[in-house]
C-alpha cells in the first residue's frame, strides 16, 4: 500500500514541524543581516569509496539588490558536483525560489512558491510551503545573517531551527552551537563558532559548520560526514569580496 504524504501520522510530524518553524520565525523577527557578495575558495578532502581527494571547491555567494544567487561547486577524477539556490535576501535574511543540486550532470531541484503555499520537488512531489523555510545551501547563509545581525546568537548551547529541503523532501534542521574554536588555515588562525546540526530523522549523514565573525560569518569550514565513512571537509584558503 502506497502511505499517503499526508497520512495522520505524517500530518502530526508535519505540525510539530511548523510550529517549529514558526517558532524559529518569531525568534528571527528583529531585522537580520545577509553579508555582502563574496567568492570563496576551499581545500576539499573529500574520502569517497576508500579514495582519498584533496582538490579545490568553490562557494560563489552574488547579491544583486534584493535578489542572491548562491553556487558551491567542485571536481574530482570523475565526478563533479554543483549546488545552486537562487531567491531574494532582504532584512528577513534570505528566501530561495529555486534550489539545484547536479550530480555528473544529474539535475534535482526543487521549487519554492511562498504565494502558492507549495514546495514543488522535480520528482512531482510537492508539500506545504513553511514560512522561514531554507534549502540546503541558503541556511548557511541565513545563519551568516543571524550572526552578522546578533553574534550573541551562537553563545554555547543554543540552537536555531529551520525547515530545510533537499532534492526530493525537507525536514527540521536545528544547528547547536557548541563552543568557539581556532581552525588552522593557510590563512592563518582563524577564530569561528562550532555549529552542530541536528534533525528530526537521522539520514546517516553528519553535518558540521564553522562561522567566522572575521569573515562575515561565512562559513570557513564545512564537514559532512556520511555512515559509511565517506567524508567531505571544505576548510577556507582564500576570500574574495
Amino acid at each position: 500500500m502506497t502511505r499517503s504524504f499526508f497520512s495522520p501520522g505524517r500530518l502530526a510530524r508535519w505540525a510539530a514541524a511548523c510550529t517549529l518553524a514558526a517558532a524559529a520565525a518569531a525568534a528571527a523577527a528583529a531585522p537580520l543581516a545577509p553579508p555582502p557578495s563574496a567568492r570563496l575558495t576551499y581545500q576539499l578532502k573529500a574520502t569517497a569509496k576508500g579514495f582519498r581527494i584533496n582538490v579545490e571547491s568553490q562557494l560563489d555567494w552574488s547579491r544583486d539588490g534584493g535578489s542572491y544567487r548562491l553556487v558551491n561547486h567542485g571536481s574530482f577524477l570523475v565526478f563533479s558536483f554543483e549546488f545552486a539556490s537562487n531567491g531574494s535576501v532582504d532584512d528577513a535574511g534570505v528566501h530561495p525560489a529555486r534550489y539545484q543540486e547536479t550530480r555528473n550532470r544529474k539535475v534535482k531541484a526543487v521549487d519554492f512558491d511562498a504565494q502558492a503555499g507549495q514546495v514543488r520537488y522535480t520528482g512531482g512531489s510537492q508539500e506545504p510551503y513553511a514560512a522561514g523555510m531554507q534549502d540546503r545551501m541558503s541556511v548557511l547563509m541565513q545563519l551568516a545573517a543571524m550572526g552578522r545581525a546578533d553574534p550573541g546568537a551562537f553563545a554555547a548551547g543554543k540552537v536555531a531551527s529551520f525547515r530545510v529541503a533537499g532534492s526530493s523532501h525537507s525536514d527540521t534542521w536545528r544547528f547547536k552551537a557548541v563552543g568557539n574554536e581556532q581552525l588552522d588555515t593557510t590563512l592563518g588562525k582563524i577564530d569561528a563558532v562550532h555549529l552542530v546540526r541536528e534533525r528530526d530523522h537521522d539520514d546517516g549523514q553528519k553535518i558540521e559548520v564553522w562561522l567566522s565573525s572575521a569573515y562575515d560569518w561565512l562559513p570557513v569550514r564545512v564537514l559532512s560526514q556520511e555512515t559509511s565513512g565517506d567524508s567531505l571537509d571544505q576548510v577556507l584558503t582564500r576570500i574574495e569580496r
